[in-house]
């Protein structure tokens, strides 16, 4: 036994004793890196695998090598290694190993004292996680105007894991928010067939045919009117959008799906969209810093696909977007167009309710162990019998 240890001991700390580490650092290349271990055409070989098994791949700043003598192991990504290695036959065999995910549910609860993503923070969460649970309930809930403090929120949500480290969020499978004393719930569905997304506990849809806002914003800088003194032309016209102040580069979705009608550039607008929808419907998103290159006129396009980035092209005076909707030609306020939910028919229903009382349960038996750690939280009312004999 001691023997063995001994053995054991030598090879752990052989390994770390011909075993270098190296993180890349801006302006390096692969070439640079390991030219003292392989030949000119030894790396232009590497060179032409990589592109090969690993079409994606670009050497970053950060990305760490373990170099030991026969061996190269570079951390491409959380979920990637990219192994070179020199082969007893004297040739060089370049290996792509990919790591699979594990995923798993966990409960996040929080309490809003000041806004939801602050409120995220503190629940050791981050802000990916708030803006999702946002967009669920964005037709139910204002979160600029209709937060109050002392307004919790439950969330299930999956969370990955590659190599027992933290990789990202998947999606969340289930939602409460209690705002204002009234519950707001939430469930994901996917029949596998055309129903998916998300319902309350009545089956009825929280989705919509248009996302109500198409980016993460910070305020609303011009309403839509009829007129309003232009900040750079300096006299009064109509303003027939809203301006989302946001950073430049923010991401702006599509809110609904659609055809590219216009992807150009002009004097007053700037870097613009305009998508084409079904019923007549339009929408325009100005002053683009730039555009999605994937998206072409003409293409198709997603609802919540990014199509661009805030900027302060054309005539603005800071970085926003401004979006506008039109219907057959009409201009529509923003602010007060309400669009159609996205509902199961009747038949469907049971067959979500059954799904769903598992996730119902779990979300009741949280707000009941949330007030039984917290006495000064008050149960809202949601369907378990066990909350009311709490």
């Amino acid at each position: 036994m001691y023997k063995l240890l001994t053995v054991l001991l030598f090879l752990f700390s052989a390994f770390f004793v011909y075993a270098e580490t190296y993180e890349v650092k801006s302006g390096d290349t692969l070439y640079g890196i390991l030219s003292d271990r392989f030949t000119p055409q030894e790396m232009a070989e590497i060179n032409a695998q990589i592109k090969k098994d690993y079409k994606r791949f670009i050497l970053k700043p950060g990305m760490k090598l373990t170099l030991e003598p026969n061996k190269v192991t570079l951390n491409a990504a959380l979920d990637k290694e990219i192994i070179i290695e020199h082969m007893p036959d004297g040739s060089t065999k370049v290996n792509i190993k990919e790591y699979q995910y594990d995923m798993m549910n966990v409960l996040v609860r929080g309490t809003i004292e000041t806004n939801l993503f602050d409120a995220m923070y503190k629940a050791g969460e981050d802000a990916e996680l708030a803006a999702n649970l946002a967009s669920i309930f964005e037709w139910e809930i204002d979160f600029f105007k209709d937060l109050r403090p002392g307004d919790k929120f439950i969330v299930l949500v999956e969370k990955k894991f590659i190599k027992n480290k933290y990789a990202g969020y998947g999606k969340i499978v289930a939602a409460d928010f209690y705002n204002q004393g009234k519950l707001k719930r939430a469930v994901y569905y996917n029949d596998g067939n055309k129903n998916k997304g998300y319902y309350n506990e009545k089956g009825e849809g929280l989705e919509r045919g248009f996302l109500r806002v198409p980016l993460n914003y910070s305020r609303i800088s011009s309403r839509y009117t009829t007129s309003r003194l232009h900040p750079v032309l300096g006299y009064h016209r109509p303003h027939y959008g809203v301006d989302y102040a946001a950073p430049t580069g923010t991401p702006v979705k599509a809110t609904a799906s659609g055809i590219v009608k216009i992807k150009s550039r002009s004097k007053g607008n700037g870097n613009y969209i305009a998508l084409r929808h079904p019923n007549g419907y339009e929408t325009f998103y100005l002053h683009l810093n730039g555009f999605n290159r994937a998206i072409k006129q003409g293409s198709h396009v997603e609802q919540g696909q990014i199509i661009g980035y805030v900027g302060s092209t054309g005539y603005s005076t800071g970085p926003h977007l401004d979006y506008r909707i039109r219907k057959n030609g009409t201009w529509l306020n923003p602010l007060k167009f309400v669009a159609t939910p996205k509902t199961l028919k009747k038949d469907d229903v049971s067959a979500f309710l059954e799904f769903a009382a598992s996730y119902f349960d779990k979300l009741d038996m949280s707000h009941i162990m949330y007030a039984q750690n917290s006495p000064l939280y008050t149960v809202p009312p949601v369907s378990s019998m066990a909350v009311m004999q709490f």
